[in-house]
């Protein structure tokens, strides 16, 4: 078994490095938006960066999922035919359906809340979308093919052109925020010209109907699950601007982005476990080390959890060299700090939920996959619409939090009678009681003044992870393993 929970852990190292060094680069653009762009102005570009999000899934209809499929196992004359059908089909499909979008400017923009002065950006929104879409086919060719050094490569000179340019334009020339816009259609433009050496040498396939409809047969029923996941991550954004005003979606986005900490570990880990369960379910002792995963899982959720809990207050204040006093965030957005834990332990769930699932994929039951993530992102619009008049910003996290809770809580009820797995439920207690009473003495207790609140909070932690120890939740193995580590590093 520790074979096995080493090579995940590696695993989840490979695939995650490129995407948490390219999210942490686009991340370092919150920071920077605090200090120049007025809270209602920055709602804005939260809400369509939402609505960007969101199309990004629909305007590929699926076929990033059937390409890779398809093109598995045959030779390179029938992968480029598959290659050039998708990628034909996405780039004519994607144009035309930005077109018709673009007949409904007017309304659109005036659901959006757009000033006059605004109304290049869902163009250019649009323009990013189209780019975006027709890159997915090449990006997926290279990643067939086992080229992530130049799949990491074009991904990160794009996200370094964007931030570059947003410096350039906001900090420098001092434009709008039409132009954050601009800088995202020339960085998704450069990804597209980094690419299209693999897109002419693969484009010699042409197109075929035929092979078109088995490929859309495949794909289509993928994204109705896909785009639920995206509804959940996003529609929240919109929902709030519309009930609220834009200053609190851009406080409420600003704060939502910082648990993005969280976020990066889910999705280094789900890089790695699928693949991993799909190659060990018929071993005999597949079971159980898909239960010791998700203990580990969560114990390690957990402690994030609660680390960045006690220390967002801190982290958001660091001074900023050289600026004359600035902090991390603009004092402006940290009246939304409250709502980062629940989404940090929305994320929580959110990996919870994957690993929950791995029984519906080993049997092949994937429609309950998608049912239930249709049903956890409508749970996510009608608490929107309940909580976020009644809590504001805590409403719309409470929203976040109850459609990840709902997705796992499904998939571990549906799991027990597809793929029964005996999981560790008393260590789960352990890490559930330990959590619940750090965080008791977090909300309940007032800190110290000064360096006392530093103190206390560590105090916390040690309190944490004290509790899991005198339960005796880490068993003799791996206490064994803790003190051999423990070894290494005094020696």
């Amino acid at each position: 078994m520790k074979e096995h929970l080493r090579k995940l852990t590696a695993d989840s190292a490979v695939y995650g490095v490129s995407n948490i060094l390219g999210r942490f680069i686009t991340f370092l653009l919150v920071p920077f938006y605090t200090q120049f762009l007025p809270q209602g102005e920055y709602g804005i570009v939260i809400v369509v960066y939402s609505v960007v999000a969101f199309l990004n899934g629909v305007f590929t209809f699926g076929l990033e999922p059937a390409y890779m499929r398809f093109v598995a196992g045959n030779d390179e004359r029938q992968r480029n035919r598959v290659f050039g059908t998708s990628f034909l089909f996405i780039s004519v499909a994607s144009v035309l359906l930005a077109a018709l979008i673009l007949l409904f400017r007017n309304p659109l923009q005036s659901l959006m809340e757009f000033r006059p002065e605004w109304n290049s950006i869902l163009p250019l929104a649009l323009g990013m979308v189209v780019i975006d879409a027709v890159n997915v086919i090449p990006f997926a060719a290279l990643r067939m093919e086992n080229r992530a050094r130049w799949f990491a490569t074009v991904k990160i000179v794009s996200i370094v052109l964007n931030v570059t340019l947003n410096v350039l334009f906001i900090a420098v020339l001092r434009e709008s925020i039409v132009f954050i816009f601009v800088a995202g259609v020339l960085s998704s433009a450069s990804s597209t010209v980094l690419l299209l050496p693999t897109i002419a040498l693969r484009l010699r396939g042409g197109g075929d109907r035929t092979l078109l409809r088995s490929l859309l047969t495949y794909g289509l029923p993928t994204m109705p699950g896909a785009v639920a996941i995206m509804l959940i991550e996003i529609i929240d954004k919109p929902i709030m601007l519309k009930l609220t005003d834009a200053a609190t979606v851009g406080v409420y986005g600003m704060n939502y982005k910082l648990g993005i900490f969280m976020m990066l570990i889910v999705t280094v880990f789900r890089y790695a476990w699928q693949p991993f369960y799909l190659q060990l379910s018929e071993k005999d002792e597949a079971r159980e080390l898909f239960a010791r995963v998700l203990t580990y899982f969560v114990l390690l959720g957990a402690a994030v959890v609660l680390l960045l809990s006690l220390f967002i207050t801190d982290l958001v204040r660091i001074p900023i060299p050289l600026t004359g006093g600035r902090r991390l965030i603009h004092p402006d957005y940290w009246g939304g700090l409250g709502i980062v834990p629940i989404i940090l332990f929305s994320y929580l769930w959110a990996g919870v939920a994957q690993i929950l699932n791995a029984g519906l994929y080993i049997r092949k039951k994937t429609l309950y996959v998608l049912w239930t993530t249709v049903a956890g992102a409508g749970i996510n619009v009608l608490a929107n619409f309940l909580l976020i008049p009644v809590w504001g910003m805590y409403g719309g996290a409470a929203a976040t939090f109850a459609a990840y809770f709902f997705i796992a809580t499904v998939y571990w009820a549906i799991g027990r009678q597809i793929y029964p797995i005996r999981y560790e439920y008393g260590r789960l207690l352990r890490i559930a009681t330990a959590l619940g009473i750090a965080t008791l003495c977090w909300y309940l207790i007032p800190p110290p003044a000064g360096i006392g609140q530093t103190v206390w909070n560590v105090a916390i932690l040690f309190l944490f992870a004290a509790i899991l120890w005198f339960s005796g939740f880490f068993n003799p193995g791996e206490i064994r393993e803790l003190r051999a580590l423990l070894s290494r590093r005094h020696a």
